[in-house]
Order: structure tokens, then C-alpha cells, then sequence
């Protein structure tokens, strides 16, 4: 195989020599990780996505959050929790901030689970005379201001992700009516809607999106652009996006037209 070598010095694989490489491991496993692909390869997580997309465009695979799929293979690739708090993290811990303050003192608020609503919650611990309700262990473990309500919903726990599912989480949901609900996706298409990898945490998400009286999305921008096994709701059914700046201008904007708040961060 071809080799170059980029400015920093080190060797780079050539794009025919990584497209040999992404197909292989497809061929063998059914899925690929970008950043698993990335440093086999020794260059960077956008590389690969340019070139997941240009294989994308000729219909040889299907990207989706974190990845890509041999075409006609399920969309239910997903990291396990542990990594995804890696993945984007400092995107995630602004988004947090910028969604913290859309909470006011005394305010009822529901945090769906995962990484960017954990660092929420983090963000959450010191404003006093909330309600939180979550699904999400990790956020319930949480130390608040003492004059904060924590409620956790019933459910079955999704061993490795520490979150609660199942028809008793989704009852409980059903039933609540909260000031702003904050939801979590694995993958948002501006067609498509918003969607996740895991069938059983997306009966507990699509209660999410009828619980809150204002609906608000956080998500970096990696997941969009992307499909997942779930359908969850349309990007309709929320009120507000909160994403960095990595979101390209043209989808800010068609969100925008749809007349959703969207907020880069």
C-alpha cells in the first residue's frame, strides 16, 4: 500500500489504501468505529468521516452515530456508556453549560439519560428548588442543592449504561408533566427525525418528548446527519436544539425554518 506522510511527520495511509481498509473490516465485521479506524490508520477522526462519507455517497456502507454499517446491516451499533464519555466531551460540557441556563430556580425539569445530560446535571447541582426526574443512575447519584426534589423513575436497569427502562419507566413518564424535558439522541436527521440505537431505551425517550411543556434537544454535532434503529419523534417535536459549532450552517438553518430555537455553543 501507498504510503504518505502528513506535516506532522508521521505516516498517513493513502485514501485508496484506507478505503481498502474500511471495506475489509466491513466485509468482516459488519461495522467499523471511527476511532478505532482512525488509529489503526494514524489519521484523524475527520479523515475517516470524509471517508465513510464518500463510500456513503456510492452506497457501500450506511454511516450512523460513532460509525459506519455494511450496507443492508442493522443500525443498532452503539458505544458502550464508558466510551461515550470520551466521545465529544468537550462539545458536551459546553452544550451543558449553554442548557443549564434555560433552567430557572424553582423549575421542574426532566433529564433524559447519557453522557451530555449527566454533564447537565452536573451543571444543575447548585441552583436551588428544583425537580429533577430522570431515568439515568448516574444523574441520580448526584449530589444536589439541598432544597432540590430527585425523582427517579421505576424500571429495569440496562446493565452498562446505568439507566432505568422498560413500562414501568415509560408509565411513569406518561403520567408527568414537567417545565422543560431535556432528550438525548444517538442520531438526528433533518428528514428522518431524531433516533436512537437502542430499541428498549426508545420506548422511555418517546414519553420524554410528551412530558415537557418545552422540549429541548442537546446533541453535538456528530449525530447529525445520521439514522438509528429507533425512531423517537420529528425534529418538529422539539422546541429547541442546543449543538456547537461544528453543526454545518445550512442544517442550523434549516432547523431554523422549521421554527426551532436552534443555540451553537
Amino acid at each position: 500500500d501507498q504510503m504518505t506522510v502528513s506535516n506532522r511527520g508521521e505516516f498517513e495511509q493513502s485514501f485508496p489504501s484506507r478505503i481498502k481498509y474500511i471495506m475489509d473490516i466491513l466485509q468482516r465485521f459488519g461495522s467499523i468505529r471511527v476511532n478505532d479506524a482512525a488509529e489503526d490508520l494514524g489519521v484523524s477522526a475527520a479523515t475517516i468521516r470524509r471517508d465513510l462519507q464518500a463510500l456513503e455517497d456510492k452506497g457501500l456502507l450506511r454511516r450512523v452515530y460513532g460509525g459506519a454499517l455494511l450496507t443492508g446491516t442493522s443500525t443498532t451499533f452503539e458505544y458502550p456508556y464508558n466510551d461515550k464519555i470520551g466521545l465529544q466531551a468537550d462539545e458536551k460540557i459546553r452544550i451543558a453549560r449553554a442548557a443549564a441556563v434555560e433552567v430557572a430556580d424553582g423549575e421542574s425539569v426532566f433529564l433524559d439519560s447519557g453522557t451530555t445530560a449527566f454533564q447537565l446535571a452536573q451543571c444543575l447541582r447548585k441552583k436551588r428548588n428544583l425537580t429533577i426526574a430522570t431515568v439515568d443512575l448516574s444523574i441520580a447519584s448526584l449530589v444536589y442543592d439541598p432544597t432540590t426534589q430527585l425523582i427517579l423513575t421505576g424500571g429495569i436497569v440496562r446493565q452498562g449504561y446505568n439507566v432505568l427502562v422498560g413500562t414501568t419507566a415509560e408509565n411513569f413518564i406518561r403520567d408527568m408533566r414537567v417545565d422543560k424535558a431535556f432528550l438525548t439522541a444517538d442520531a438526528v436527521d433533518l428528514d428522518f427525525g431524531i433516533s436512537n440505537t437502542n430499541y428498549l431505551e426508545a420506548g422511555v425517550k418517546s414519553q420524554v418528548v410528551h412530558a415537557g411543556r418545552k422540549v429541548i434537544l442537546i446533541a453535538d454535532h456528530s449525530k447529525f446527519g445520521m439514522m438509528a434503529l429507533t425512531k423517537l419523534c420529528d425534529l418538529t417535536d422539539v422546541q429547541m436544539v442546543i449543538t456547537d459549532q461544528g453543526l454545518a450552517r445550512n442544517t442550523v438553518v434549516e432547523m431554523q425554518n422549521m421554527g426551532i430555537v436552534v443555540k451553537c455553543v
